[in-house]
C-alpha cells in the first residue's frame, strides 16, 4: 500500500498535505485499523478543501488541482477492509514460508510434465490442488 501511495505522491511530496499523507502511509504497519482509520479521517477533515480544490485545464475544463493526491487518499479508502485482515484472522502464520514451499513442489512436479499442452496443464493444475484440499 505504501508503493501505492508513493507512486502516486513521489517519494518527496511539495504540499503539507501530500507530506502528511505519506507520513501517515509510513505509519501504517504500527498502527491498529481503528487508530489509523482515525487518523485518516482526521487528515481528511483538515484537508477537505485543499481535496477539492478545482482549476481549469488547458482545454478549458475543470479538473482537481490535486488529482494525484486525491487518487492517493482513494486508493487508501477505497482498500482499507483488506490493509487490516490479519487482525480479525486467528492462527495467521507470521511467514509465508510454508506457502512457497507447496508452490515450490508443485512447480517440481509440474516440470516433470513439461511436454503437457496446456489443456492439460490446466487439468494438472485444478486435479493437484483439488487433491492437495481434500488431504486438509
Amino acid at each position: 500500500m505504501l508503493r501505492a501511495v508513493i507512486t502516486k505522491l513521489t517519494k518527496k511530496p511539495k504540499s503539507i498535505a501530500s507530506k502528511e499523507l505519506l507520513a501517515l502511509s509510513k505509519e501504517l504497519t504500527e498502527l491498529s485499523k481503528e487508530s489509523f482509520v482515525n487518523k485518516l479521517n482526521a487528515w481528511q477533515e483538515k484537508h477537505k478543501d485543499f481535496l477539492n480544490e478545482k482549476s481549469i485545464d488547458e482545454n478549458g475544463k475543470w479538473r482537481y488541482t490535486h488529482a494525484r493526491l486525491r487518487s492517493a487518499n482513494h486508493t487508501l479508502n477505497r482498500n482499507l477492509e483488506f490493509l487490516f485482515a490479519y487482525e480479525s484472522i486467528k492462527d495467521l502464520p507470521k511467514t509465508n514460508n510454508g506457502l512457497e514451499g507447496e508452490f515450490a513442489h508443485f512447480k517440481t512436479k509440474l516440470r516433470v510434465h513439461s511436454g503437457l499442452k496446456l489443456e492439460n496443464k490446466m487439468k494438472f493444475i485444478s486435479h493437484y490442488f483439488r487433491l492437495k484440499n481434500e488431504q486438509r
